[in-house]
């Protein structure tokens, strides 16, 4: 279990894992949802800095993001960038398969990237209010992201038979669903433990009303999950297929930021 876990998260993360282990990501499908929890506190941590040191929540926004994307999301936004350039322009099998080795960024992709970081700031600054009231609600954008991913081995086979592709070639939905229920039941008391120790430490100048949400529309969001990421998934599964014949890391890497997008979306909508 161990030994799986930091395969996918070394995978995942541009953090070095320094811990010695067995590399094994034969159960990719049930981890990478779990590795979400890192990321989600990555924001918690961010956001909670933050917060102590002015009331700007637009700067807090790109702050959190930054420090995400420097440790988990640029491989993500990566594939994100590279799947608009295949796909978004006029171009045969063969070229859209260049296109996705290629290194470079073209306009499509530089438009997808930025539009990406526009609505997730956006979206962050506009749901800053509610942060504190609802912090594992709304910052496990990154558990529903990476659950999406682990669902598009389920729906199609890999483009090649290497890379990304032959690791999570036995992905199973059972799996992948388990692995999201294993992350929020970490993610939500170690949310709610890491704020109710920082009100021993500081006086904190937000409402930290953790299970006060019980009774509210707040629950739904983390079971939006179940519908947001099966929905992106099959999105990106049928776009690769039809046009690649199966997916490749790019193809994962796109589900995760639209997913994102899509849960902060919405938390927005729902709070």
């Amino acid at each position: 279990m161990f030994d799986r876990f930091l395969s996918t998260l070394s995978i995942v993360s541009r953090i070095p894992v320094k811990v010695k282990f067995t590399f094994d990501p034969s159960r990719m499908d049930y981890y990478l949802p779990i590795t979400g929890v890192c990321p989600a506190l990555v924001g918690l941590l961010g956001a909670g800095g933050c917060s102590l040191l002015w009331d700007n929540p637009l700067l807090t926004g790109i702050i959190v993001l930054i420090a995400q994307y420097c440790c988990f999301n640029l491989f993500h936004l990566d594939g994100l960038m590279d799947t608009a350039d295949a796909f978004l322009g006029s171009a045969d099998k063969e070229k859209r398969q260049a296109i996705l080795k290629d290194s470079r960024i073209g306009v499509y992709g530089f438009f997808a990237g930025f539009a990406d970081l526009a609505l997730k700031t956006a979206l962050l600054c506009a749901l800053a209010p509610l942060v504190f009231r609802y912090p594992a609600a709304i910052l496990a954008y990154p558990l529903c992201g990476r659950f999406a991913a682990s669902l598009i081995p389920c729906m199609t086979g890999p483009a090649n038979s290497g890379g990304l592709g032959a690791l999570t070639r036995d992905s199973l939905p059972v799996r992948c669903i388990l692995g999201l229920i294993t992350g929020f039941l970490l993610w939500l008391p170690l949310a709610w433990g890491l704020l109710k120790l920082a009100a021993l430490i500081i006086p904190l100048r937000f409402e930290t009303g953790f299970f006060g949400a019980a009774a509210s529309p707040a629950l739904l969001i983390p079971g939006l999950s179940l519908v947001i990421g099966p929905l992106t998934a099959l999105f990106y599964a049928r776009l690769y297929k039809k046009s690649l014949g199966g997916y490749t890391g790019d193809a994962l890497g796109a589900a995760v930021e639209t997913a994102e997008i899509i849960y902060l979306m919405a938390a927005h909508i729902i709070l």
